[in-house]
């Protein structure tokens, strides 16, 4: 199935970052940022997930904060083995895809991609749009680098203490 450049669905790539472009160990964004997120997850049909996220962080990803619905999940993974008392698993009448392919998002109209690296590199020829979260902050140990892409700024801002950016690859 070719995909890789559509008019039917938009789909955006979110990721939250610090200062020193880290985005791993714990809460990256500060809680107004997370709101905002989770107004997002609230008209999304679809998040993408990577596995690996999935296993580690064991997340919800819901639209709890802003009292929403949580959009299906699609969790991008060679392995199809997952404990299922992840709460992501457990919310009512969402459907959670674990596939080792990007095809189900043809399927969807609004869709959401969370992740780093690795997940910005599996979705790049599918993404229209990039929304960056930058916290005023160093720590962690792995994130975005080595990465030859260059983006158009199309709208910055600020948010508590978060600097908030769209950006579309050029």
């Amino acid at each position: 199935m070719n995909f890789c450049k559509k008019s039917v669905n938009f789909v955006f790539f979110k990721w939250a970052q610090r200062l020193n472009a880290t985005t791993d160990a714990g809460n990256v964004s500060s809680k107004e940022s997370r709101v905002n997120v989770h107004a997002m997850r609230d008209v999304c049909d679809l998040l993408v997930i990577g596995g690996n996220t999935v296993r580690k962080d064991r997340p919800t990803l819901d639209a709890r904060l802003v009292d929403g619905k949580a959009p299906d999940i699609l969790i991008l993974s060679r392995e199809k083995e997952f404990d299922e008392t992840i709460p992501l698993f457990c919310i009512r009448g969402r459907e959670v895809f674990i596939e080792n392919n990007l095809e189900k998002v043809a399927e969807y109209k609004n869709i959401m991609i969370e992740g780093s690296a690795k997940m910005y590199s599996l979705t790049r020829e599918i993404t229209d749009y990039y929304l960056c979260y930058i916290a005023p902050t160093f720590g962690g140990q792995n994130g975005f680098n080595n990465l030859e892409d260059k983006f158009e700024i199309l709208n910055l801002e600020k948010e508590d203490t978060d600097i908030i950016t769209w950006l579309k690859r050029i």
